[in-house]
């Protein structure tokens, strides 16, 4: 039923685009105890994944120094259109200039990996 929603849509569009999530991130290392709370963070994402569609998410803004995720939902096997499109707009808007905790958020993954 989800997939065929989205099969409908995209005999018209090659790409949907959407949020990531209703709230901004999470702080770094934050947990959150709140069930409710992290099954509305996973709500827009889940329909994606169950109707097994590649999807993408970039920086968009932010919101008290917390990054808005915007997502990028595509045809199936066609990630190389969300490539693009998810480079193209990067490339527009640059945002991770924009982002003044983007070192400490790279340093802190880069320790996680």
């Amino acid at each position: 039923m989800i997939k065929n929603d989205f099969d409908k849509v995209f005999e018209d569009y090659d790409v949907v685009v959407g949020p990531t999530a209703p709230t901004t991130a999470f702080n770094l290392g934050e947990e959150i105890d709140d069930p409710l709370t992290m099954y509305a963070n996973d709500l827009l994402t889940t329909p994606v994944n169950l109707a097994g569609l590649p999807g993408i998410s970039v920086p968009c803004g932010q919101s008290n120094g917390r990054p808005i995720g915007l997502q990028f939902i595509g045809k199936p096997f066609d990630e190389k259109t969300l490539y693009r499109v998810a480079y193209q707009y990067e490339t527009q808007y640059n945002l991770h200039d924009v982002y003044e905790n983007y070192k400490e958020w790279k340093s802190c993954i880069l320790k996680q990996l």
